[in-house]
């Protein structure tokens, strides 16, 4: 077996070689590829795609997202596993193995992970090579009935019946939009000037340098424009290049969207990014004080209405308390977790891991 690694120069090569384009499993989409090479924080020599060969056929990759961590006032250059993939046919031969140890070599043993599968923290646990960094406590709230999408996830079979689980979510979706905007009047109305901004300027990134000053990645305005520039799911149906990936690359809606709160004197009060994916919301960033909340969880609110969003996930630990105390809210809610995971050699570095504050963007999580 054969191992490639690529830099930024290599995959923009890569991708626009012939090899890419009749490649019947690609290791990356074209415009996530655009991301990873524009990434403010990656490096010429960076190897951010890992690819193996048996012959000439490729038969599994890794992806890394470039990236920096901060512990205190020291700056820590980093890499994040992104994505693996191992041909179905050949697993068990140690591939995603020597996938792994390439990455351990190339980013002199400081990697990361989160939002992996049990079977790739198998891998992971086995390496030996990884301790726990962090769990985060989340909230997934229904605001409404997805049947026709969420039961076809669970079971492919379902898919014959999805026009009987639409119109059985229209029906239960009537009776749900009169109670929620029932329910809705408990939460009074913003009394800040919200505004939705198109992208961050140097008032918005001062307002959250004032934040992030003690993060774990610190992203500030360089890197927020890039995420939402360079997003890696596209708002598109299924294309000839999406069918070849084995990650989300298009869905049939994705946006970012920016809100900053503003008091009558003009002060910045509350910084919100947030991502719609398919009815889907989540807030990868938002900074704001807790005295500020009310009027926070009250612009959320008239997002998720004007919005039509079915769900969403949240892992800001003031917006979790919150709608914890206010279920009656939502239809449903679960308790979500993210674990994550760090080399030991990124372990020894950090003596406090319980003050580490990690965003829910952190990671790859905002572009996904």
């Amino acid at each position: 077996m054969e191992l490639k690694t690529l830099n930024p120069a290599q995959l923009e090569n890569f991708i626009l070689s012939d090899e890419f384009k009749t490649m019947p499993v690609i290791p990356i989409s074209s415009h996530r590829a655009l991301s990873h090479i524009q990434n403010p924080r990656v490096e010429a020599e960076d190897v951010i795609l890992i690819l193996a060969y048996e012959g000439i056929e490729m038969v599994g990759y890794l992806g890394v997202l470039a990236d920096k961590i901060y512990n205190e006032e020291e700056e820590i250059k980093c890499g994040w596993l992104s994505c693996m993939w191992v041909n179905p046919n050949l697993r068990g031969k140690g591939i995603a193995k020597q996938l792994l140890n390439t990455a351990f070599e190339k980013w002199d043993n400081k990697i990361l992970v989160t939002e992996f599968t049990p079977e790739a923290k198998g891998l992971y646990d086995r390496s030996n090579n990884f301790s726990d960094l962090k769990i985060n406590l989340g909230l997934r709230c229904y605001l409404k009935s997805n049947l026709q999408e969420l039961l076809p996830k669970k079971n492919k079979q379902l898919i014959f019946v999805t026009p009987l689980l639409k119109v059985l979510d229209s029906f239960a979706n009537v009776t749900i939009s009169v109670y929620q905007n029932w329910m809705s009047r408990i939460i009074s109305k913003p009394i800040f000037v919200w505004k939705e901004n198109q992208l961050i300027d140097n008032k918005i990134d001062a307002f959250i340098n004032s934040f992030v000053f003690n993060s774990f990645e610190r992203r500030r305005i360089t890197e927020l424009n890039w995420i939402l520039s360079k997003p890696w799911i596209q708002p598109s149906e299924l294309t000839s290049e999406s069918v070849r990936y084995h990650f989300s690359s298009v869905d049939r809606e994705f946006k970012n969207l920016l809100y900053t709160a503003q008091n009558e004197t003009g002060d910045l009060k509350a910084f919100l990014f947030i991502t719609i994916r398919s009815g889907h919301l989540k807030i990868p960033y938002a900074f704001f004080l807790e005295e500020d909340l009310n009027d926070v969880v009250a612009q959320l609110r008239q997002i998720m209405l004007s919005e039509t969003v079915h769900q969403i996930t949240i892992f800001h630990p003031l917006l979790v308390n919150y709608f914890s105390k206010n279920k009656k809210l939502f239809i449903n809610t679960r308790v979500q977790k993210r674990h994550y995971i760090f080399t030991k050699k990124l372990d020894e570095l950090f003596k406090n891991k319980s003050e580490i504050i990690i965003q829910d963007g952190d990671a790859d999580c905002a572009f996904t």
